[in-house]
């Protein structure tokens, strides 16, 4: 399944919302099947940007995002080793 159907399917409107937990682990798998930071950052920030999503659901989209792009959104949990740049985030 592509890396945007799973996360939608993850984001289901009609489903409860997800916890940060449950969307960290499919940050993790997508990033294990190699998917750059900048790559994961915008697919999970596109899906943040939708209108249909209530607050819980964007709730947990915010908080991944945090985790990937890292430094001190991550808290010390983040996904990947380097904190991610808006100029890494525009380049890449």
């Amino acid at each position: 399944m592509m890396s945007a159907r799973r996360l939608q399917a993850a984001l289901r409107p009609d489903q409860p919302p997800p916890t940060v937990a449950t969307l960290v682990v499919l940050a993790q798998a997508l990033r294990d099947e190699g998917m750059t930071q900048a790559a994961l950052y915008r697919l999970y920030q596109a899906e943040h940007a939708r209108s249909d999503l209530d607050d819980p659901h964007l709730e947990a989209l915010a908080g991944t995002m945090d985790l990937i792009w890292g430094g001190g959104w991550a808290k010390g949990h983040a996904l990947f080793e380097q904190e991610l740049s808006q100029e890494r985030l525009d380049s890449e």
